[in-house]
C-alpha cells in the first residue's frame, strides 16, 4: 500500500537529495540552476520584460532609447549633415549632438521645428526612424500595460515558522497576511509540504510529505491567518526534535492560491522555511487590537513577532 503521507509528485524528483541549499527561494522562485542547450531558444523576451524588476526594466528602456538615437545620429552624420536644415553647430561634436537631438525628436514624433530634413537621404532615414519610433513605443506601451495588469498575490509571510504548544501536543505554524490594502483575496487555500531526507535501504533520499492543516481554506482574507499543522501520530513531524529537523535538512514548502477580486483571476504565492527558520517552543504574539470606535485593528509590523514559552 502506498504511504498515505506521501504527496503527489511535486516536480523535484529524487535527484535533489544531494542539494544542500533550499529548493524554494524566499521570493518564491525555484532554486534550481538550469543549463540550456541554447539560451536564446529558452528565453522569452516578453516574459523577461514582464517579470523583471521595475528598476531593471526602466534601465533597459532608457538604454534602448539612448542606443537607438545614437545609431540614427551616426547614420545622419555619415549621410551628410548638410542635408539637415537648421544645423548651427560649428564643431563636429556640436553637429553630432544636434543630429542626436534631432533623432530624439524624430523617434518620439515631437519635432520642435528648427531642424528638418533637407535632402532625400535624410528624409528617408527620418521616415525609417519615425516607423521604428512608432513600433517601439507601441511595444513598450504593451509591455508596461502587461506589467501593471499582471495579477500577483502580495502575501506577507512571518519571518519564521514556529513549533508551538497546541492542545495536548504541539503544532507547526506560520502566519500570513495580504500586503495590499486595496486588493481583496477570497477562497484562499494553503498547501504545505515538508521535504526531508529519509534513510531508505541505507541511502538518504529526499521525500516530500504533505502536512495536514487544521484549516486548509478560508473564504475571506481580511486579517492575518495563522496556518496550523497539528503534530500528531499521523504527522511526518511526529517525534522529531529541532536536531532531527536539522539533520534531515527539512524544508517546509508552501503554495497559496486564491481568487483576486480586483483582477477577477486566480493568483498564487510560493514560499518556504528551512529548518534554521523554525523556532521551537514559541508562540506568536497577537497582532490584533481595538480602536476608539470599536473597530478591530491589526498591526502587520508584528506579524513575525513571537515569544518563547515553556
Amino acid at each position: 500500500m502506498a504511504n498515505k503521507t506521501e504527496d503527489k509528485e511535486l516536480g523535484f524528483g529524487t535527484k535533489t537529495s544531494a542539494q544542500k541549499t533550499r529548493l524554494i527561494n524566499p521570493d518564491g522562485s525555484f532554486n534550481i540552476k538550469r543549463i540550456e542547450q541554447s539560451r536564446w531558444n529558452s528565453t522569452s523576451i516578453y516574459h523577461a520584460l514582464i517579470s523583471m524588476s521595475w528598476l531593471k526594466f526602466n534601465l533597459i528602456i532608457f538604454c534602448y532609447f539612448i542606443v537607438i538615437n545614437l545609431i540614427f545620429a551616426v547614420t545622419y552624420y555619415f549621410a551628410g549633415l548638410e542635408g539637415l536644415r537648421g544645423i548651427e553647430g560649428e564643431t563636429e561634436i556640436d553637429k553630432f549632438l544636434e543630429a542626436f537631438f534631432f533623432s530624439t525628436q524624430t523617434v518620439s514624433t515631437v519635432g520642435f521645428g528648427r531642424l528638418s530634413p533637407g535632402s532625400h537621404s535624410i528624409s528617408i532615414i527620418a521616415a525609417i526612424e519615425s516607423l521604428v519610433g512608432l513600433l517601439g513605443f507601441a511595444i513598450v506601451t504593451g509591455v508596461i500595460y502587461g506589467r501593471f495588469s499582471r495579477p500577483k498575490a502580495r502575501i506577507i509571510f512571518s519571518k519564521k515558522a514556529i513549533v508551538a504548544p497546541f492542545k495536548d501536543g504541539a503544532a507547526f505554524q506560520f502566519r500570513i497576511a495580504n500586503k495590499m490594502r486595496n486588493s481583496q483575496i477570497s477562497d484562499i487555500e494553503a498547501r504545505v509540504t515538508v521535504a526531508k531526507l529519509e534513510l531508505e535501504n541505507g541511502v538518504l533520499i529526499r521525500r516530500f510529505r504533505p502536512l495536514e492543516l487544521e484549516i486548509k481554506k478560508i473564504i475571506f482574507f481580511p486579517m492575518t491567518w495563522t496556518i496550523n499543522h497539528p503534530i500528531d501520530e499521523n504527522s511526518p513531524l511526529y517525534g522529531m526534535t529541532a536536531k532531527d529537523l536539522l539533520e534531515s535538512d527539512a524544508e517546509f514548502m508552501i503554495l497559496l492560491s486564491g481568487f483576486d477580486d480586483t483582477f477577477s483571476q486566480t493568483v498564487s504565492s510560493r514560499f518556504s522555511y528551512t529548518q534554521e527558520e523554525v523556532a521551537y517552543g514559541a508562540k506568536f504574539i497577537s497582532v490584533f487590537g481595538q480602536n476608539e470606535e470599536g473597530q478591530t485593528t491589526q498591526d502587520l509590523n508584528k506579524i513575525s513577532d513571537y515569544e518563547i514559552v515553556k
